[in-house]
């Protein structure tokens, strides 16, 4: 029976994680039913924006605006660089590969992740790696190949599905993978609250400005029910799901945490299916088994006897 500390801590984490999952099927939607043509990049720019007032709000509900000056002030390009990464560019990519590719698709390919992060980490920072991370890399990048190579899946809003809309849901999952390893050390400096707040409202003025300088269109007559959409995208699927995962830190150890992301995948093709129509085949549950399972592995701790590649 679990204590009610930790039950509060795990109702939390779930929220957060179906929140993320959400995001897709609504980026779906907001592709499907929208009566204008919707630009990704400014699109893009609306959520982030709401999602930094509600990150700004919190810095000054918690008495930590201060702080993020300071914290910016002393490390201005890694904020500037995880901003552009982490956020900016992240957010466009996995935002706009809803357009061309299902929701069930995106999230499979954006959730590769955590290989690249180990990889990254591998590269850049010597850590090592083990048979079980070498494993896990391979399994999940078998698994997004399946996913790829097989045949597409197909949803209300699109007659098929593209290599395209994959392709950008990976590379959305390189530039998480980015930010993952080059916030290691402001997060342990500066805390998380901070760190991420300060993340996302940089990422979203750089955003801002890379709309004026390439004359991006800007569409502020919509209907109401896409407002709503970016109400959402923003507040709830961003900046409360972010609120909510680092608060269950408090009531669960990390690891316990983290697995809920596995699950992360698994609420997005539920969702899909049933908000979206989406049909899953056998060569997306395949590649679904080989990618969480991957995932797994390199989340795994390693055992004593493990042998040990550094870079």
């Amino acid at each position: 029976m679990f204590s009610k500390q930790k039950l509060f801590g795990m109702i939390l984490a779930f929220i957060a994680t179906a929140s993320w999952a959400s995001f897709y099927v609504v980026s779906r939607f907001v592709f499907g039913e929208s009566e204008i043509e919707v630009d990704p990049i400014f699109a893009t720019f609306l959520r982030l924006a709401m999602g930094a007032a509600f990150f700004v709000f919190l810095l000054l509900f918690t008495g930590k605006l201060k702080d993020a000056q300071k914290a910016f002030s002393k490390n201005t390009w890694i904020f500037l660089f995880l901003g552009l990464f982490g956020v900016a560019i992240e957010s466009v990519l996995v935002f706009w590969s809803t357009k061309y590719t299902t929701a069930a698709r995106s999230s499979l390919c954006a959730n590769l992740s955590p290989v690249f992060t180990v990889l990254m980490a591998w590269m850049f920072m010597g850590e090592k790696m083990n048979r079980y991370k070498i494993t896990g890399m391979l399994l999940g990048f078998g698994g997004i190949t399946i996913a790829i190579l097989g045949n597409g899946s197909q949803d209300i809003y699109a007659d098929s599905t593209s290599i395209i809309g994959d392709m950008m849901a990976i590379g959305a999952g390189v530039c998480w993978a980015a930010y993952t390893v080059g916030g290691l050390g402001i997060v342990k400096r500066y805390g998380s609250a901070v760190s991420v707040a300060l993340v996302f409202v940089v990422g979203t003025i750089m955003l801002f400005l890379i709309i004026i300088l390439t004359g991006r269109p800007m569409q502020w007559e919509m209907p109401l029910k896409m407002w709503l959409a970016y109400v959402y995208l923003g507040v709830f699927a961003n900046g409360i799901a972010y609120l909510f995962w680092y608060t269950a830190l408090k009531y669960l150890k990390a690891g316990e945490v983290g697995a809920f992301g596995y699950i992360s995948v698994m609420l997005t093709v539920v969702f899909s299916c049933i908000f979206l129509k989406e049909q899953i085949g056998l060569s997306f549950i395949i590649a679904l088994v080989c990618v969480m399972g991957g995932v797994y592995l390199m989340m795994e701790k390693k055992k004593p006897t493990d042998t040990h590649i550094s870079k």
